[in-house]
């Protein structure tokens, strides 16, 4: 056989062949049942790589703004926060919640592994009309509820980014118990009252949050709101599971021999008098114009 030829049949013998497509998030699509959620969480584990620490996770959930040569990590981070999302809510979920998942987490995966199947999906777009919105509210408002046809997450997930920051605001305010404070007439805003916040002296906190994955969770709240992007759903949860020891701790306190439950268990103050002091000598230091009205209360827990 002339050598030409060799070659031409040995090079065909080696070919790669084309891989059929596989279609785990497919499958999971039209058949939410527990086995193939299940059977998704194993395959977006091994796709997904090895563990990414819960902090790097948090803080790449976190981020709005990207490298290209990040993209890799980006992508494991999502698809390792959208296991564990579908790992809290596989004993109750609707159809509509795996669906948005796999509908959001597609171009990740494909990412990582290109003979997966997504040709499926029909693509939508990621804002909604503001009128929408406006039902809602206004829904929200007279009758107390959501219209039916508009219960679901992708027409509310939007909504829980504005309760979320409603909350942790109320929660910052409370614990400096300030009801207003402004600069030369302008608002001293939320970033600022962090940054008080997280290094008050007369100020004990809980372990069981970080200040700065705080800050994380308000810079993407903020970049949502003012895009008005609907969130992935898998990084709503993480919020929600890092704003939770500081907003709403369930964990009882010992304050010396009596065992105290509070919904402000995660800040606790001896001295009142001294925060108050050192609050306002933090925010003058920062804001020589600053006027304050402060609260009656304050949301913390007393000696």
């Amino acid at each position: 056989m002339p050598f030409y030829g060799w070659y031409k049949l040995v090079s065909n013998h080696f070919k790669p062949q084309k891989l059929n497509k596989t279609t785990n998030l497919k499958t999971t699509y039209l058949n939410s049942t527990l086995e193939n959620v299940e059977l998704l969480i194993n395959y977006f584990k091994i796709i997904g790589g090895k563990e990414i620490s819960m902090s790097s996770r948090r803080q790449n959930a976190f981020r709005t703004k990207w490298t290209i040569r990040e993209d890799k990590l980006r992508n494991r981070c999502h698809i390792q926060n959208a296991s564990e999302y579908l790992e809290s809510i596989k004993d109750n979920f609707s159809k509509e919640q795996i669906k948005i998942v796999i509908a959001d987490i597609a171009k990740y995966v494909t990412s990582l592994d290109e003979n997966e199947d997504v040709n499926f999906i029909l693509l939508s777009t990621n804002t909604l009309p503001s009128a929408i919105h406006f039902i809602t509210a206004e829904n929200l408002f007279l009758n107390h509820q959501i219209r039916d046809d508009y219960k679901k997450n992708y027409n509310i997930d939007l909504l829980t980014i504005y309760s979320l920051r409603l909350s942790l605001e109320s929660r910052i305010k409370g614990l400096l118990g300030i009801d207003y404070a402004s600069n030369n007439g302008k608002p001293v805003g939320l970033n600022a009252l962090i940054k008080i916040s997280k290094n008050l002296e007369s100020v004990k906190y809980s372990t069981d949050f970080k200040w700065v994955e705080i800050e994380w969770v308000n810079e993407w709240i903020n970049h949502h709101m003012h895009r008005l992007l609907r969130p992935y759903p898998w990084i709503i949860h993480q919020a929600i599971t890092t704003l939770k020891p500081f907003v709403d701790p369930k964990e009882p306190v010992e304050i010396g021999k009596s065992i105290r439950y509070s919904f402000y268990s995660a800040t606790f103050v001896e001295n009142e008098e001294e925060l108050q002091r050192e609050i306002e000598t933090e925010l003058k230091a920062v804001f020589p114009e600053i006027e304050i009205k402060w609260n009656n209360g304050r949301e913390i827990m007393r000696k």
